[in-house]
């Protein structure tokens, strides 16, 4: 008989939940991100923070709008209370940091700085050693600003050791094949970004649309997030998001697939704020918390915590011969849980959660083979 495991990344089958915030730079006040997510920290998620190195002072609103067009740049280094709030951060496990482009810059035809065909090694590089220099960290994760990348640059990525995290959907494979002549890339974009603004001036959504729950894969060289559905594309109502983490929470609940939160602090304080403006869209996200939150299996975990338990869960070697099953690991695994269709005999080493058919094997020791029997 052939027996199919289904693995659970999550330890003893818990699902995986990340929270992935977006654009903090130069600008960025340590209140504003404290107001937003002090109670996240104190229920005990982690926050991984995609991080501008050298924030080109552009029309956006990751800067403040006073200096919105001043196209200066502004480096993370000499925010000093920032760069000494998030060391401390850093220090207690509450955040992570990502890379997160070089300058954020945004073309005149509507691409991010890392969607064209342009080797952008060199800035990968630059932001890198600018976040090693204010930070004390190595960054080994990616995020392109306006999840805007072309082939060329993920490729560049990876060879540098960096890990791309990618949005993946239809539009990105269209934007991402370099057999499309660039004019068409253009004009994809123009469309595209003509629909939001359409749309985010008609129902005032934009918040709306920065905030979502996200699907995550875990590849070898990349970690890649998709929409949960057609509609996730076009929130367009507070109601809306949080029938859309409803959704996602029931789906997602069945195989413990990683959920990502993403999220962008400013969108709370309107026009840089110091205080929180945008109260019901803050109440909204503390609302999708409290969903996860709640869930006895929830994972809370960072980029990294995710990316090295993959590479565990992944490498176990799972080998049946008739009704014996053989499961070997070159490293310590601690709660592998996994479902079958297979009936497994009773023994010391497995755990069975039968209300979701859940089995679990507390410890996989290194090069110390497991045996388990199928009921015959």
């Amino acid at each position: 008989m052939y027996v199919v495991f289904q693995r659970l990344l999550g330890p003893w089958g818990k699902m995986p939940i990340l929270i992935r915030d977006d654009d903090t730079n130069f600008f960025t006040k340590s209140s504003m991100l404290e107001s937003v997510y002090s109670k996240a920290w104190e229920e005990g998620f982690k926050v991984s923070l995609a991080v501008v190195p050298f924030q080109r002072a552009i029309n956006d609103i990751c800067v403040p709008p006073s200096v919105r067009d001043m196209d200066s740049h502004f480096p993370i280094l000499e925010n000093k209370p920032l760069v000494h709030y998030l060391k401390n951060k850093i220090q207690i496990g509450a955040i992570e940091i990502l890379q997160h482009g070089f300058s954020h810059y945004i073309g005149k035809d509507g691409r991010g700085e890392y969607g064209n065909e342009l080797d952008k090694s060199q800035d990968i590089e630059l932001g890198r050693n600018m976040l090693r220099e204010a930070l004390d960290v190595n960054a080994i994760f990616f995020v392109p600003p306006g999840e805007d990348i072309s082939k060329k640059n993920l490729m560049a990525l990876i060879r540098m050791g960096l890990v791309p995290i990618q949005r993946q959907t239809l539009f990105d494979n269209y934007m991402r094949n370099p057999f499309v002549p660039s004019y068409l890339k253009h004009l994809a974009t123009k469309l595209l970004a003509k629909y939001k603004n359409k749309d985010n001036n008609e129902n005032g959504n934009l918040g709306v649309q920065l905030v979502k729950p996200v699907l995550i894969s875990v590849r070898t060289h990349s970690i890649s997030w998709s929409l949960a559905s057609i509609k996730s594309a076009n929130l367009s109502s507070i109601e809306s998001l949080l029938s859309l983490t409803k959704s996602v929470i029931e789906s997602c609940s069945i195989n413990r697939t990683p959920v990502c939160l993403i999220n962008h602090y400013h969108l709370y304080h309107y026009d840089w704020n110091q205080s929180i403006t945008r109260k019901d869209l803050f109440q909204a996200w503390r609302q999708i918390l409290e969903s996860f939150d709640k869930l006895k299996f929830c994972w809370k975990v960072t980029f990294l915590e995710l990316y090295e338990r993959t590479k565990k869960i992944q490498n176990i070697r799972i080998v049946k011969t008739g009704s014996k099953i053989t499961l070997e690991s070159a490293v310590h695994v601690q709660g592998f849980s996994f479902r079958t269709k297979a009936s497994l005999e009773p023994s010391a080493s497995l755990s069975f959660n039968d209300e979701d058919k859940i089995v679990t094997l507390d410890d996989l020791l290194p090069d110390k083979k497991v045996i388990l029997y199928v009921k015959s």
